[in-house]
């Protein structure tokens, strides 16, 4: 069996964002290392809650810290990014992280 994840991710109002971000970015790490194939990161900023507006500024960071899982957007939602800049921005996550960008 093959494991996969997808994080959201929701956080309390309040919670400092920098530490959010290190949190969920713990999590991918530890998944990469019990062997999870893929790990899938949304979009969203709709909501207090939920904090990570860019899903592949996230996925980058992530790809130097992890060696084997794949990761991917959850949804990158057209009409909240310029689309040019973000097709830009996947081609190039594409490029660096060949065969682990879902």
């Amino acid at each position: 069996m093959q494991l996969s994840y997808f994080t959201m991710p929701l956080h309390p109002p309040g919670s400092d964002p920098a530490q959010t971000f290190a949190d969920d970015l713990d999590q991918i790490v530890t998944l990469d290392r019990l062997g999870y194939k893929e790990a899938w990161i949304g979009e969203h900023f709709t909501s207090v809650w939920e904090n990570i507006p860019c899903p592949d500024l996230f996925i980058a960071q992530a790809l130097p810290l992890t060696e084997q899982i794949v990761l991917g957007t959850g949804v990158s939602c057209l009409p909240n990014h310029s689309p040019l800049m973000l097709a830009q921005r996947i081609a190039q996550l594409d490029n660096m992280a060949p065969g682990r960008f879902a």
